[in-house]
């Protein structure tokens, strides 16, 4: 709870932050402005996503904030929509958990399709969709009824070991091989985190032209970042 781990541990104004909004399935990337020991004010100056889901004061959001030991996810509410610019919400957090960051690269926040076959020779498998992917691994969610296709006991097992074939497009895909590191719930089903074991040269090249794509997004908004913080030093302590 929040006054077993305070923003002030974690969080500086500067910071980029990803955020939710409980109506959508997109990971926004935002900017703190400034925060007190119960809320945290980003940045939607930019971003369309939290309009088209019609954001309201009271809405429930997501936050989370990953270092390179830690990821801290948040919830709250949202108790105030500022319209002047620089636009922003605050939102008033009821809840922080901290995880260990295991994962030895970055993650990235998708939603790519991919089917789970017990080896790369069944013709058919499981549908799943990747919720995120880094150079070492993916994780992923898919839904309970369908674990007993992969595994007769109904639940993935760490250890586990399969084939993936995730479409980063629909025309293109990366195939590979990964072990089952753990599983957590989720709101759509069981999310699972992999460790890719096998892949080879063709499909790593694509796989990192993907994962370059994102960073480069990434650096995007970064960049946008720079050039705010230096246009409105008041929000600088």
């Amino acid at each position: 709870m929040v006054d077993k781990i305070l923003l002030s541990e974690f969080l500086s104004e500067g910071k980029v932050i990803k955020t939710k909004h409980y109506n959508s399935n997109n990971w926004v990337n935002n900017l703190v402005f400034s925060f007190n020991s119960d809320s945290i004010e980003i940045d939607i100056g930019l971003e369309k996503d939290y309009i088209e889901n019609i954001i309201m004061i009271g809405d429930t959001m997501r936050c989370k904030y990953t270092t390179d030991n830690f990821e801290y996810t948040m919830s709250g509410w949202v108790s105030k929509i500022k319209l002047d610019h620089p636009q922003s919400i605050t939102i008033k957090i009821h809840e922080i958990e901290k995880f260990s960051n295991n994962r030895k690269s970055n993650r990235h926040d998708v939603y790519l399709c991919t089917i789970i076959k017990k080896n790369k020779y069944d013709e058919t498998g499981v549908f799943t969709i990747v919720v995120n992917l880094s150079n070492t691994g993916v994780a992923f969610v898919v839904k309970e009824d369908l674990e007993k296709q992969l595994n007769e006991e109904g639940t993935l097992k760490k250890g586990d070991k399969y084939f993936f074939e995730l479409y980063t497009t629909s025309h293109e895909k990366v195939c590979f091989e990964g072990v089952i590191k753990g599983q957590s719930p989720s709101d759509k089903g069981n999310k699972y985190g992999v460790e890719i074991t096998h892949i080879d040269k063709e499909n790593r090249n694509i796989f990192e032209e993907y994962i370059n794509k994102l960073e480069k997004k990434d650096k995007e908004f970064y960049n946008k970042q720079d050039s705010f913080w230096s246009k409105h030093s008041k929000y600088n302590k």
